[in-house]
């Protein structure tokens, strides 16, 4: 119910202290100002991350290692954790009866690579055939990494449709060799990524020959299971 007396003692009040009211009228404009601010920003955040892994395959497990932070046994702390392909097959052999997919990879960045006159550094990834599937890529040519290219060490990449313009322009790619530092790897297939430039600046080679091209031994960097 509409009360004259309680508004004529609320607008007295204001205007004996217009500063207070002044003050406090400042702060919650710049309060509600710095919550849609936050709103947006985390909003944007999570649009952001939504399209990144839009296409990534769903209920997918991804594990990496690190560094350890407490001391055991007498060791150090800060000791880097090395996966290795018994790590993953033991992985494998005791979830076999759930998996779909299952990859790992040996990740290296900002390595060379040139072809003819062009240049530049990049990412490469030593990977399993079921990683494209884990990644959902789009071959646009040729083909995926399979089982053949692990047991025959074959030197082959796919490559990013972003890489391949970087070193090819609007050349045919195919076939064609590429260097990764200084190793000669043959373009078997070029694939496009949901995710952007960024992915598309990869290469995917076979696991096997990354690990005895480049002298990783048997240590892998991530294991998918899915």
């Amino acid at each position: 119910m509409f009360n004259i007396e309680r508004w004529q003692e609320i607008f007295e009040a204001i205007s004996k202290n217009r500063l207070r009211t002044f003050l406090t009228g400042v702060s919650v404009a710049s309060g509600i100002f710095i919550l849609v601010i936050l709103l947006g920003a985390g909003k944007g955040l999570q649009n952001g991350i939504e399209k990144q892994f839009e296409r990534d395959a769903a209920g997918l497990i991804e594990v990496w290692s690190g560094t350890t932070t407490k001391e055991y046994k007498g060791l150090n702390p800060g000791r880097r954790i090395q996966y290795r392909n018994s790590d993953f097959n033991q992985a494998v052999q005791k979830f076999e009866d759930k998996l779909d997919l299952r990859a790992s990879t040996q990740n290296y960045w900002g390595a060379p690579f040139a072809y003819g006159k062009e240049s530049g550094n990049y990412q490469y990834r030593g990977v399993d055939p079921d990683y494209g599937a884990v990644e959902n890529l789009t071959i646009v040519q040729g083909r995926y990494v399979n089982a053949k290219d692990l047991q025959n060490n074959e030197k082959v990449a796919v490559i990013g449709m972003k890489l391949k313009t970087d070193l090819f322009k609007d050349k045919e790619a195919l076939g064609k060799e590429i260097s990764i530092n200084k190793i000669n790897f043959k373009v078997v297939g070029i694939f496009s990524d949901p995710g952007g430039e960024r992915e598309e600046t990869r290469a995917y080679l076979p696991l096997s020959t990354v690990q005895r091209t480049f002298g990783a031994g048997d240590k892998i960097s991530n294991l998918f299971l899915l």
